[in-house]
């Protein structure tokens, strides 16, 4: 009677370890830019939730955005190329961010992320 093979073969376990190192490297390069994105939108949109903001013209605005990436060490992206500020009507702004990020994975192999997201602001009086 014959035996069949139970489990994996040494191939067979290094491409399962081969795929699991190159998820982590993946998930270690993605991860910090999209954490910064998200503090990112966190910034703009908390100007319609926080009353202690005072956002009174667009300098404000930016100024409110520039000390927040500050605070946040926001250091990959720039916040003049990245954030598009537009008063739409009374009292409301019109917020683009528009911002590619680029990671190197290997020498000539590089992950590229696209935000583009827009947002109507209201801040709070």
């Amino acid at each position: 009677m014959r035996h069949s093979q139970k489990g994996l073969s040494f191939f067979g376990w290094l491409a399962v370890i081969f795929l699991l190192v190159f998820s982590v490297v993946i998930a270690m390069k993605l991860i910090p830019i999209y954490m910064d994105h998200f503090a990112l939108r966190k910034l703009v949109t908390s100007v319609n939730e926080d009353p202690s903001i005072k956002i009174r013209s667009l300098r404000d605005f930016n100024a409110h955005i520039e000390r927040g990436m500050q605070v946040n060490s926001i250091r990959d992206i720039k916040a003049a190329d990245a954030v598009t500020i537009k008063p739409s009507g009374e009292n409301a702004y019109t917020v683009t961010i528009a911002y590619e990020v680029r990671a190197p994975m290997l020498q000539t192999l590089d992950l590229l992320v696209h935000f583009d997201e827009t947002h109507i602001v209201r801040p709070l009086q």
